[in-house]
């Protein structure tokens, strides 16, 4: 029974495999011939949709003319990048300008600095500025406390309250009392 079931497995297997190989053989010839029109067509669905893309007409235009007004696009495309690029560059280097005369009129270095370096240099400068201009604030209300003691010094000597006065207001006031005196001594 064995050898009868392997026998019918051989046999059907034998008679599949011819078949097969017969309808690949006529499947050839017939699928060679529809290969050139099917590929024709697949290269103007191709060259179509890349026409879509760069917004060219492909109506009633060969596939040359297509292709040449593809090559046309992009080198328009091309050319206008390199006109935005062009045109960013000069944007970036008047900037880089501006930046270096901030940076000049702070007494920043800005000799081969970036524009990110420059703007770093620009800010310690600034930074510095305010501190310098912090210690001359300091410095001024110092020396005014120093002169307003002095002015109190001097109206005490003359007799004169100073509590809830200004500078100016303790001044007039030693004026007065110098006058007064003069006036006094004649």
């Amino acid at each position: 029974m064995k050898k009868l079931v392997s026998s019918l497995v051989m046999a059907t297997l034998l008679f599949s495999g011819i078949s097969v190989v017969a309808a690949a053989d006529t499947g050839a010839d017939s699928t060679v011939t529809h290969s050139k029109a099917e590929k024709k067509e697949e290269n103007r669905a191709k060259l179509n949709t890349k026409a879509a893309k760069w917004g060219v007409e492909t109506t009633d235009q060969t596939n040359q003319e297509v292709k040449a007004a593809i090559q046309e696009a992009k080198a328009a495309k091309k050319a206008e990048n390199a006109e935005k690029k062009a045109a960013k560059e000069a944007k970036k280097q008047e900037q880089l300008a501006k930046l270096n005369d901030k940076a000049v009129k702070l007494g920043a270095d800005t000799a081969g600095k970036t524009a990110k370096e420059v703007k770093a240099a620009i800010k310690e400068a600034k930074i510095a500025k305010k501190a310098e201009n912090a210690e001359k604030k300091a410095a001024k209300e110092a020396k005014k406390q120093e002169q307003l003691e002095n002015l109190k010094e001097k109206a005490a000597k003359w007799g004169i309250d100073t509590a809830g006065k200004s500078a100016k207001e303790i001044k007039v006031e030693i004026e007065t009392k110098k006058a007064e005196k003069k006036e006094n001594k004649k």
